[in-house]
């Protein structure tokens, strides 16, 4: 425990203010109706555990028979109608089980002749015995001196700063068995429970007032939870339709992009095709501009081979009219000059 030497100084002063006490049984009582009688006052009172006590005696057969009931029948024979009832009948079944498991009947008359070590062991071990009856029924019936408490000395010694407020009711016990000199540990005993007595009806009000308060804690807790979870499927629903229709705008994406895939598929092979058909027709275009170009340089060629053609043949013509006109004039020539001759002749002849 932190802070132990301020808690046992605060400790000190409250347990010396403690003047009450009750009666607690004799060393030389029952150990198993000291075990009774401490466990039914666990979270009770002195009256109240003497009145429960009485009852389940006269309503059972023996300790065993007690031992043998179920929770809620022993709660309803005891008349036991507090919040802890059922807690407290179950300590009490399984406690007396214990015993039993142990000794085969219900008795704790073998540990008055054990070792103390064993003996507080094996108290402070059975099944569902609360620390304030382990303590109680060690310090009365075996002489081993320690001090026990519930949770309503706990509250009240922490109310007190005695205690820190979050210590349990084993830690509260063990802290108190140190703090107390053994042969104060009955009296002590005697003063807690008398001062538990005279707060329980404060502390069970204060409880019943907490219990509410955390009643309505868990309740608006559980609403809160219901809303969430109400909350969360509406929002597993909303995601899941927005997953959907995410999956389906995606997949409609998708379909799209291959339809836009395929059409662009398309327009780039029709491009392709009327790129080629384009070259083809312009390589034919070309080609036949190429002959045509070749078919009028031909003809020009012919042309000029025929305006040639005809030049040599008017050159041709002309020369062999020349030479023809050349032969004529030879031929008159000649004739002329056979005239001449001839006129030479006669001239020659007649001068003769």
């Amino acid at each position: 425990m932190k802070n132990a030497a301020t808690y046992a100084k605060k400790m000190s002063t409250v347990l010396k203010g403690l003047k009450k006490k009750i009666n607690l049984p004799e060393a030389d009582a029952d150990p198993i109706e000291v075990l009774v009688k401490a466990v039914l006052v666990w979270e009770s009172t002195t009256d109240k555990a003497q009145a429960m006590f009485d009852k389940l005696v006269a309503k059972t057969v023996d300790w065993n028979d007690l031992r043998v009931c179920m929770p809620q029948e022993i709660a309803s024979l005891a008349g036991d109608k507090s919040a802890e009832a059922i807690e407290r009948a179950t300590r009490l079944k399984m406690t007396l089980r214990a015993v039993y498991l142990k000794h085969h009947e219900v008795t704790l008359e073998p540990e008055r002749v054990g070792r103390k070590r064993e003996v507080k062991s094996f108290i402070e071990h059975l099944t569902g015995i609360p620390a304030i009856a382990a303590s109680r029924l060690l310090t009365v019936c075996f002489d081993i001196p320690t001090v026990g408490v519930d949770s309503q000395a706990v509250s009240l010694l922490a109310a007190k700063g005695a205690l820190p407020e979050d210590c349990s009711e084993e830690e509260a016990s063990s802290f108190l068995t140190k703090q107390v000199a053994p042969a104060k540990a009955l009296e002590i005993h005697a003063k807690l429970q008398a001062w538990v007595d005279a707060e329980h009806a404060k502390l069970q009000t204060q409880r019943k007032k907490d219990r509410q308060a955390a009643e309505r804690t868990a309740k608006k807790q559980r609403e809160q939870s219901q809303q969430d979870r109400a909350d969360r499927r509406v929002a597993r629903v909303k995601a899941a339709e927005e997953a959907k229709r995410a999956a389906e705008e995606k997949a409609r994406l998708r379909e799209q992009k291959k339809i836009e895939a395929a059409e662009r598929k398309e327009r780039l092979a029709a491009e392709r095709e009327a790129k080629a058909k384009a070259k083809i027709e312009a390589a034919a275009k070309k080609k036949a501009e190429a002959a045509k170009k070749k078919a009028e340089v031909a003809k020009k060629k012919a042309e000029a081979a025929k305006k040639k053609a005809e030049a040599a043949k008017k050159k041709a013509a002309a020369k062999k009219k020349a030479e023809a006109a050349k032969k004529k004039a030879a031929a008159k020539k000649k004739v002329a000059k056979k005239k001449t001759t001839k006129k030479v002749a006669k001239k020659k002849v007649a001068a003769r």
